[in-house]
């Protein structure tokens, strides 16, 4: 393994050990210009999410989408830090380091390895919104970026004193879907080569908050299992619901970023807008069927989309809990190394290492023991840089002492990028794991298991993994 990376995960390790159970989270947005660049990447997104892990250092993930420019698709996911230093008043210094993996639209090629170090002025604007200014350097191997970049952004602060009730997180968290969508290609549109573009099958997962009223906040990801493989999309947005008898009727908008898999994005922003129904199958799920439309904003992108979403309701109202008993969670981050087969990679691409990804799933229990489990992973090594994998899946986990547990669990999801062979975007896996707890809140896990592409002729990788996992529960 790189020394970069026995470092990372070094330094992994020593920050999540030291996780505090009732931390403030810390969520940060923006939009960062490269001051020279020398690819068709020219500015990015950055969104982060981190746990507080002791006083005036954080820790989390961050995922960083090509915004400006013409490389929609560029995405680049991995482990963030930030220490903040008071200056007096109502400004502070934010020192950000981050180390990750990714690329997309064919500006990177080789290991895909991102490095960032910024600095940005913080100004407080109440106790929970602060607005910053800032700079950076960012170093992406297999790509000519290096060097520096400017940026503003937006940070939220969520107060510690209301996240915990009953031992349990309180969070404002309504519902958590699976779900997939069909996206007829607008008349006329072209892929990035100039070839027509084909209809895309989606599949990926939501969760949405509550705000107000009927009024929620969503955000979700999904990834192209046929008619663009490599294609991926986050997304954030609005919902508005109208009670109707038994159901409730719902519209929608949501702005984000995705690209890959030749799909013209342009940039890499995108916009949709949907209505549909919300069918209660249960006092805790509900069938949403919806339709809309999705537009790139500078590409050629876009078209008329219908999706399906199953949808396991937490709470209707913030006051009304579908049922009184916590949910039960298991969040994970780490490594994974695949031992690749014979047509792991497309004719003539580059490469032969072991491709290294980074990392992260959120465990959901349905029971005690049985669980639906969704992933995501980019790389990090292996010049396989622009590898993408999506997953969903249903895992079993099975108690072995007081420290030691295993589970199993089966995949579906999609796959593509930096030359690796998914056949068409579509794969399914398997994996154990076997957990070891180093105290209630935190668990090293390993794991192994293998991927295969549902096309025959395509990836079929070992994999083993290694990780950490923080169970916790929420009301």
């Amino acid at each position: 393994m790189p020394r970069v990376l026995r470092r990372a995960v070094m330094a992994i390790c020593v920050l999540a050990g030291a996780v505090l159970p009732a931390a403030a989270f810390e969520v940060e947005t923006g939009f960062e210009a490269l001051r020279d660049p020398e690819t068709k990447i020219e500015g990015l997104h950055r969104l982060y999410i981190g746990h507080e892990v002791a006083p005036g250092l954080s820790f989390g993930q961050a995922i960083y989408s090509a915004a400006s420019g013409d490389a929609g698709g560029a995405f680049f996911w991995g482990f963030e830090a930030v220490k903040t230093q008071p200056l007096g008043g109502n400004l502070s210094l934010k020192f950000q380091g981050f180390i990750g993996g990714g690329g997309g639209a064919a500006q990177v090629v080789g290991d895909g390895l991102m490095l960032r170090a910024g600095v940005a002025a913080d100004y407080a604007l109440s106790p929970h919104w602060g607005v910053q200014a800032g700079a950076s350097w960012l170093r992406i191997a297999g790509a000519n970026i290096e060097g520096p970049a400017v940026g503003i952004g937006l940070r939220y602060a969520v107060d510690p004193a209301k996240l915990r009730q009953g031992g349990a997180l309180s969070l404002p968290l309504r519902s958590v879907s699976l779900g997939a969508a069909q996206v007829v290609a607008r008349s006329g549109a072209q892929t990035r080569a100039g070839a027509p573009q084909p209809d895309l099958s989606l599949v990926g997962a939501e969760a949405a908050f509550l705000l107000s009223g009927r009024n929620e906040l969503t955000f979700g990801a999904a990834g192209a299992a046929k008619g663009g493989e490599g294609y991926m999309q986050v997304m954030g947005g609005l919902r508005h619901r109208i009670p109707l008898g038994p159901v409730d009727l719902f519209g929608e908008a949501a702005l984000g970023f995705g690209g890959g898999g030749e799909v013209d994005t342009g940039a890499g922003a995108l916009v949709s807008v949907a209505g549909g129904v919300s069918v209660p199958l249960a006092n805790w799920l509900d069938l949403d069927l919806a339709v809309g439309g999705t537009k790139a904003l500078t590409g050629d992108h876009g078209g008329a989309v219908a999706s399906v979403r199953l949808t396991r309701v937490f709470k209707r109202a913030p006051d009304r809990l579908t049922t009184g008993k916590p949910q039960k969670w298991a969040y994970s981050f780490g490594l994974s190394v695949q031992d690749p087969n014979v047509e792991f990679r497309k004719a003539g691409a580059p490469g032969s290492g072991r491709p290294i990804m980074q990392e992260s799933s959120v465990d959901m229990f349905l029971t005690e023991r049985l669980y639906l489990t969704g992933n995501a992973q980019t790389a990090m090594g292996g010049e396989v840089a622009g590898y993408a994998i999506g997953l969903l899946g249903l895992g079993y986990e099975m108690p072995l002492s007081p420290r030691w547990s295993a589970s199993l669990e089966a995949h579906l999801g999609a796959a593509g990028g930096g030359g690796v062979n998914a056949a068409g975007g579509l794969i399914g896996g398997v994996r154990g794991e076997i957990d070891y707890a180093l105290r209630d809140n935190l668990r090293l896990s390993l794991g192994l298991g293998t991927l295969r592409a549902l096309k025959s002729g395509g990836l079929a990788p070992v994999v083993a993994t290694a990780g950490l996992k923080i169970p916790f529960e929420t009301r």
